[in-house]
C-alpha cells in the first residue's frame, strides 16, 4: 500500500485530535478535582505546574474543563439530585494554587 500525503495529513490530524481530548480530559479532571477542594488534585497541579504552565494550559483546555465541569458537576447536581455543586471559578483557583499568581 502507497502511503500518500493525504494519509499522513488524516493520520497526523487524528493523531492530534485524540491527544487532545485525552490530555484534556486528564487536566479537566485535575481542574475540576482542584475547585472542588480536592488536597491530592492540588498537590498534584503544584508539584507538576508551574503558574505559567498551568495558566496556558487552562486556556488551550478550557472548552475540555467546561465539558469536564458539566459531566462532573452540573449533570449531576441536576440529574441525580447531588447537593453542594462547586461553582465555576479559575480565578479563585488559581488564588488557592498559587497565591494570585
Amino acid at each position: 500500500m502507497a502511503y500518500t500525503a493525504l494519509y499522513s495529513f488524516w493520520f497526523l490530524f487524528f493523531a492530534g485530535l485524540l491527544t487532545y481530548l485525552v490530555w484534556g480530559f486528564i487536566i479537566a479532571y485535575e481542574v475540576v478535582s482542584a475547585m472542588g477542594g480536592s488536597t491530592l488534585a492540588l498537590e498534584w497541579i503544584r508539584a507538576h505546574h508551574s503558574y505559567r504552565e498551568f495558566y496556558f494550559e487552562s486556556i488551550i483546555f478550557y472548552p475540555m474543563i467546561l465539558l469536564g465541569y458539566l459531566f462532573l458537576e452540573v449533570i449531576p447536581h441536576y440529574l441525580f439530585r447531588v447537593q453542594g455543586m462547586v461553582p465555576f471559578d479559575l480565578q479563585k483557583l488559581f488564588d488557592r494554587l498559587y497565591g494570585g499568581g
